[in-house]
């Protein structure tokens, strides 16, 4: 559950936010949603694939942290390792909102355990300067959030590309867990490779003018991270 509200420097001036990485903050999650303009710092990282959700939302793509519901196989006592974190998984505990004349508006979950509770006392970054103006760590969340707005507002037209084009496929991953056992990863989506090869040169070079082939490429070259991912786990 999440209990967004607006953020004023008034309400909130003295909450202060947990910053680091760990299952307790909330980080224990085998994927988050990754968008195309960060596709080629992921790739290097984590494996990109697409899942189907119910509803409206239809495909989504997501970088992959582990090989069941739960498992985070970045992160480790000391933290989070890997060199980058996707924009999905920053932004948290903020959201974005919007008032009634349709501008964008700055929110947080109070629910989020990454807000520091009046018993913890004076740990954690604070939002908001003593004279009540953003600190330099809310200055830098605003900043994530109107880029994460940005790129999520081109995430409809490559999704509806892939689509058209017919480019996603279901794939399975199979793989021995640490125990010994066999198991499968299954119920998501990549790319064709043929069928993307197989395109018209004018379809080719209209996903390209679009900025869509690069990270069509990138998620491709990503799957490269399954193997990573396994081993990862069998390490555990």
């Amino acid at each position: 559950m999440t209990r967004p509200v607006l953020l004023d420097n008034i309400t909130h001036r003295d909450l202060r936010i947990h910053t680091g990485r760990s299952a307790a903050l909330g980080d224990a999650r085998q994927y988050a949603l990754a968008l195309p303009a960060e596709f080629r710092q992921l790739q290097a990282h984590f494996p990109i694939v697409f899942q189907l959700v119910e509803g409206d939302v239809g495909f989504q793509p997501i970088a992959l942290f582990g090989l069941e519901e739960g498992q985070n196989l970045f992160l480790t006592p000391t933290g989070w390792d890997a060199p980058v974190v996707p924009i999905a998984l920053q932004r948290d505990p903020f959201l974005i909102g919007r008032a009634f004349d349709d501008t964008l508006q700055l929110h947080i979950d109070l629910d989020s355990p990454r807000i520091v509770q009046p018993q913890e006392g004076e740990v954690g970054t604070a939002l908001f300067m003593p004279h009540g103006g953003f600190s330099e760590y809310l200055e830098r969340a605003v900043e994530l959030m109107e880029q994460l707005h940005a790129q999520a507002q081109h995430l409809p037209l490559f999704i509806e590309a892939l689509t058209s084009h017919q480019l996603l496929e279901p794939f399975v991953l199979d793989f021995e867990m640490p125990s010994g056992e066999q198991s499968r990863l299954s119920g998501l989506y990549t790319v064709n490779e043929e069928r993307l090869a197989d395109l018209p040169g004018a379809a080719l070079e209209a996903l390209a003018r679009e900025g869509l082939l690069l990270p069509i490429y990138m998620q491709i070259a990503s799957l490269s991270q399954l193997t990573v991912l396994a081993e990862r786990a069998s390490r555990r």
